[in-house]
């Protein structure tokens, strides 16, 4: 058992790396089958040796913080459809496995950690091969991006991974016998200092550097030398205010760096705050802010409330930028505050400083990640997720905790928990597997093969017919075949699930093919106004009015279309621009009335 479970460990945590590429579908089924199988180990161990469960305080905040999730999303349309919920839900349960696992085998630990920096070791060399151009990125938008597609997510993961490799140099005595392999982690640490440097991602500087100097603290105890050095009350003062004035500079100076993306999340939780108000308590459901933010935002720009300068940031946005920010509108006060508990103890509880270079570890890479879901989405990443999980439980089993004994409800706490974990990986595999006809749907609409691209999507329905994105390809596809009834009934679920302005338009497409002309405006101009400086949609309404002959309200829509400031401007914002001048010219020229015919006398 415990050679099998070391090797499953490794590969799991090897294999999360594969599921933001084109291999979603593989990797998340070998993921699950692995947690499958540990959980079957471990229920059988747990049964044969017929000893006492333990539980501490930590693992209690997170069975209640589960629970939570679990009975606080299962009502809600978003909760059926949201692998983003089950994969948190299952890491969470699995942090238990974890914790059994290493009960019985201390050693577990240290294939997990060699199963970090394998995976770390891979993104390294594809990251610095894609700055070379030895490899090419998912995204082709951006060069750098490892197998996450996206510098800023890459980025945001070498920042909670990378304080790990600084405890292995500064502790190589323990945990690097080998000088090879000192040299290599050197290697590693500076190109991932590098990659993180080059990858522009602000919040990764920042939480990568308050990871490192956490670690820098606690082997050279800088705090403590500091405090010895202002002995008196006015090199306290003197020190204060200096240190405020750098953070305040640095702030500013990270700030103007890329002043409209920090004004741009700025602006996302400015309107972000009508959300937190609907149900503050409960919140408003898992994936909440990805169905409601862009109505809330195209509801305060159609208000004529924003300015110019939040038209040009504004966007259509799936985060909140901002963790906290996000779990307080989608789980409520509750959830924010029991996920701020365990963090809590993670971080302050329970400190001790000759702790074991995993701990010390485990702690600086979550200070990293805490840090980061201030101004980005961490947790929306698997890789991430994970990291999550293997430091909570690096940390609540290395560190000292009040245990408890569950004698009596010890075997029923197990089957629940196994009843749990089952209908977990059912329902994700159940999703990974609507998602492969999905994706094989997707790619056949795209090369023109419509007919089979929807039988795909139809294999696909039953397992993915509350995924908003999956209900949008649909129903687009049908749209295709002018099949524009079908097309509506799935396009009016869609938009309810996630605010995509394209979702929108193409609703507004069939509903005007069916002449419901004031349903199709409502659509396009929501989606107007998740994108105000974006033209097509206006540019449709425009069209609309011309056919409902509103003649005046088709020329007020062009006129706005002229006067608005596109923030990339395109070759086809161009020609949408030099239409709108013609309509304007051929519908506003005084029309010049017929003289009459005069008969001439004699």
């Amino acid at each position: 058992m415990k050679t099998i479970g070391r090797i499953l460990v490794f590969i799991l945590v090897l294999i999360i790396h594969f599921n933001t590429t084109g291999m979603y579908v593989w990797s998340h089924a070998v993921l699950y089958a692995i947690i499958a199988i540990l959980t079957g180990m471990v229920v059988v161990q747990f049964l044969k040796d017929n000893e006492p469960l333990k539980i501490n305080i930590p693992d209690i905040l997170i069975v209640c913080f589960t629970i939570y999730l679990f009975l606080n999303n299962i009502f809600n349309d978003t909760f059926w459809g949201n692998a983003r919920l089950y994969n948190l839900l299952l890491l969470l349960i699995f942090y238990f496995v974890l914790a059994f696992l290493y009960k019985k085998d201390k050693k577990i630990l240290t294939f997990i950690f060699y199963g970090l920096l394998t995976g770390l070791a891979l993104e390294l060399v594809i990251g610095f091969g894609q700055l070379f151009g030895v490899f090419a990125n998912s995204d082709s938008k951006f060069i750098l991006g490892g197998l996450f597609g996206n510098p800023g997510a890459y980025a945001g993961y070498l920042a909670i991974i990378t304080p790990f490799l600084l405890v292995i140099l500064l502790q190589h005595k323990q945990l690097c016998k080998s000088e090879n392999l000192l040299y290599a982690i050197i290697l590693c640490f500076s190109i991932s200092i590098c990659l993180i440097i080059v990858s522009n991602s602000r919040g990764a500087w920042v939480s990568c550097f308050a990871g490192l100097l956490f670690i820098l603290n606690q082997k050279y105890q800088l705090a403590k030398r500091l405090g010895s050095l202002l002995k008196t009350t006015t090199t306290k003062i003197v020190t204060t205010v200096v240190l405020v004035a750098v953070i305040t500079v640095v702030s500013f100076a990270l700030y103007n760096y890329k002043k409209e993306s920090a004004f741009g999340r700025l602006f996302v939780w400015k309107v972000s705050k009508v959300m937190v108000c609907e149900k503050p308590l409960l919140g408003n459901g898992y994936g909440a802010f990805e169905a409601g933010y862009g109505k809330v935002q195209a509801t305060y720009f159609l208000n004529n409330k924003g300015t110019d300068s939040e038209k040009q940031v504004a966007d259509y946005v799936t985060c909140a930028y901002n963790e906290y920010l996000e779990m307080l509108i989608e789980s409520g006060i509750i959830g924010l505050l029991l996920f701020v508990l365990i963090v809590y103890f993670a971080l302050v509880k329970r400190y001790n400083e000759n702790s074991s270079p995993y701990h010390i570890a485990a702690k600086a890479a979550l200070i990293a990640l805490v840090v980061l879901c201030l101004v980005s989405y961490p947790l929306r990443i698997m890789p991430n997720l994970l990291l999550f999980v293997i430091c909570l439980f690096i940390i609540f089993r290395t560190g000292q905790y009040k245990t408890f004994a569950i004698s009596r409800f010890g075997k029923a706490a197990i089957f629940l928990w196994l009843i749990a974990i089952s209908g977990l990986i059912y329902c994700s595999s159940r999703y990974v597997y609507g998602m492969y006809h999905s994706r094989n749907g997707y790619a056949k609409v795209l090369n023109n093969d419509i007919d089979n691209g929807i039988s795909d999507y139809k294999k696909a329905y039953t397992l993915l017919n509350s995924n908003g994105e999956y209900l949008f390809y649909y129903g687009s596809s049908l749209f295709l075949k002018h099949d524009y009834s079908g097309s509506i009934a799935f396009l009016q679920k869609a938009v309810t699930l996630r605010s995509d302005p394209n979702a929108f338009i193409t609703l507004g497409n069939s509903l005007q093919q069916l002449k419901r002309y004031h349903e199709a405006e409502k659509a396009y101009q929501m989606a107007a106004g998740i994108t105000p400086t974006k033209l097509y949609p206006k540019y449709l309404l425009a069209k609309l009015y011309l056919e409902m002959q509103q003649t005046a309200k088709a020329l007020a829509m062009a006129e706005n279309i002229i006067n608005t400031k596109e923030k990339v401007p395109t070759t086809a914002g161009n020609e949408i621009k030099t239409e709108m001048k013609v309509l304007i010219n051929q519908y506003s020229k005084p029309r010049v009335k017929p003289l009459k015919n005069k008969t001439m006398g004699p």
